[in-house]
């Protein structure tokens, strides 16, 4: 069954067939965190299982997978204990490409208004701040993380009372629809889909940001778990900003 078909298949499933209760804390989960348990592993045998004090999404003999959309910091003590225990461990992060905005009213259940797009397109910069919070296990044996581009239906709870002007809205959760690119990284020419084309041979992160169409704090980002990977090293200083270059090793990779 390819990837398309399993996402296919799965989408078909009614809440109630996906979200089966087989353990530690499954009845607060999210929809795409149950989702994507189901999409890498459908053995649901293998879904909550107790590992040491922490309890890993998947466990599947020494494979570790654990499933976060966001806050991956917050994975730190986990992942240092999983990979010091010597397990293999996969981080999956989706990230929503696509994202139709559907308010509904919380009382009666029944949606307010058109469905809207977000205006901002989700890509692969969208990780930057996650990832740099588990910065230190970027180059641990054993360990990767995935990166998943999906369309998502995002359901937004109204919070403001009736008759209100504006209309506060708090998101409640998302439902997958279309599946996109996924990227692995598991070692450092990896994070190169970070590095944007057409850089010159010396470069500011101003220009980095320019080049990759970001803000130029996700780039500075950006270009701080580059270095310390060793993709990018900051050799000199243009007046008070850091001149980075390609490291020589992955220069012929760009």
């Amino acid at each position: 069954m390819t990837d398309y078909q399993r996402f296919e298949e799965l989408t078909s499933l009614s809440r109630e067939e996906l979200h089966v209760d087989n353990g530690v804390g499954t009845l607060s989960e999210k929809y795409i965190h149950i989702f994507l348990k189901n999409y890498f592993e459908p053995d649901k045998s293998c879904h909550e299982i107790k590992v040491g004090k922490f309890t890993a999404d998947i466990l599947n003999g020494d494979h570790i997978t654990e499933i976060q959309t966001r806050a991956l910091f917050n994975l730190k003590e986990k992942l240092e204990y999983y990979l010091l225990e010597g397990y293999d461990v996969t981080v999956v992060h989706p990230i929503a490409r696509i994202r139709k905005m559907i308010s509904f009213d919380p009382e009666t259940g029944e949606t307010v208004g058109p469905a809207r797009k977000h205006r901002h397109v989700g890509n692969w910069y969208d990780a930057i701040p996650e990832l740099l919070g588990i910065k230190y296990f970027l180059d641990w044996d054993r360990f990767c993380v995935r990166l998943m581009l999906f369309d998502v239906e995002e359901y937004r709870e109204i919070k403001s009372p009736p008759g209100a002007k504006r209309k506060k809205t708090r998101r409640y959760d998302r439902i997958p629809f279309e599946i996109g690119e996924n990227v692995l990284l598991d070692n450092p020419a990896d994070y190169l889909i970070f590095v944007p084309a057409g850089l010159p041979d010396e470069f500011t992160a101003k220009e980095f940001a320019r080049r990759a169409g970001i803000a130029y704090e996700v780039a500075n980002m950006t270009l701080n778990i580059l270095t310390y990977l060793h993709v990018t090293e900051h050799f000199d200083n243009r007046g008070r900003a850091y001149l980075y270059r390609i490291n020589k090793y992955f220069k012929d990779l760009v």
